[in-house]
């Protein structure tokens, strides 16, 4: 199945780069990073489309898929699946 990237989803995913290379300072462990969630969306999605939970609270249609902290909000259609979103959860207080 297709996966599409919304524009709001590749500006997440800037966002994630540039906070994985503030952190690491080296480019190929960005690049890396990046290219392991999003293999990980490409693979899991597109053989098992229905794999994140409902996510209601988000929109009507939503579900949310979650590697590695990473949340993902995406959109089942029925020739194509919209990646939505993509977000960093916050580490929960203890």
């Amino acid at each position: 199945m297709k996966i599409d990237f919304s524009q709001k989803a590749y500006q997440n995913l800037d966002e994630i780069a540039a906070y994985i290379y503030t952190q690491s300072k080296s480019k190929a462990i960005t690049a890396q990073h990046i290219r392991k969630l999003q293999n990980y969306i490409h693979f899991a999605l597109s053989n098992f489309p229905k794999i994140g939970r409902p996510a209601e609270e988000f929109g009507e249609g939503i579900r949310k898929l979650v590697f590695q902290r990473y949340s993902i909000l995406y959109i089942i259609h029925s020739t194509h699946i919209d990646i939505v979103a993509i977000y960093r959860e916050n580490l929960p207080e203890i």
